[in-house]
């Protein structure tokens, strides 16, 4: 019996996201932390639940990751157009600290991907990212 994708892709993410944390540690980041805050700086104009959606998460752990990024010091809510929604803001330093956190983003990456050919990466990015087109019904990952 093969193995299914979905379990294939979910075990795939627990080593690779076990790696990009080591990685992003000395940034006081997680991986999904990082992803939360790329997607506001592409996006700044994302309600929560979209946010929430993009990023394959609950409202509540949405909620979490906001508390400790905004504790943190990386972001910060304020009223949305309407007054009853709130919108998510990278503080200045942000863009600094997304820049410097892709190096080791990168390593965890090379590290996970060891042994495969420039080439076979390429074919799993591009091919992951057509998944993700076709599971969110958003073209912006085909980019």
């Amino acid at each position: 019996m093969k193995p299914s994708i979905p379990y294939l892709l979910a075990y795939a993410f627990t080593l690779a996201s076990r790696r990009a944390d080591e990685e992003l540690r000395e940034h006081g980041l997680t991986v999904r932390q990082f992803g939360l805050l790329m997607q506001l700086r592409l996006e700044p104009e994302l309600t929560m639940a979209e946010l929430a959606r993009q990023l394959g998460i609950s409202r509540q752990s949405l909620h979490e990751m906001v508390g400790e990024l905004e504790q943190a010091g990386h972001l910060r809510r304020e009223p949305g157009a309407t007054g009853r929604t709130l919108r998510l803001t990278l503080v200045p330093g942000t863009a600094r600290l997304l820049f410097d956190a892709h190096g080791p983003l990168m390593r965890a990456e090379e590290d996970f991907l060891r042994g495969m050919g420039k080439r076979e990466i390429e074919t799993l990015r591009v091919l992951l990212q057509r998944v993700l087109a076709h599971a969110t019904d958003d073209e912006a990952w085909l980019a």
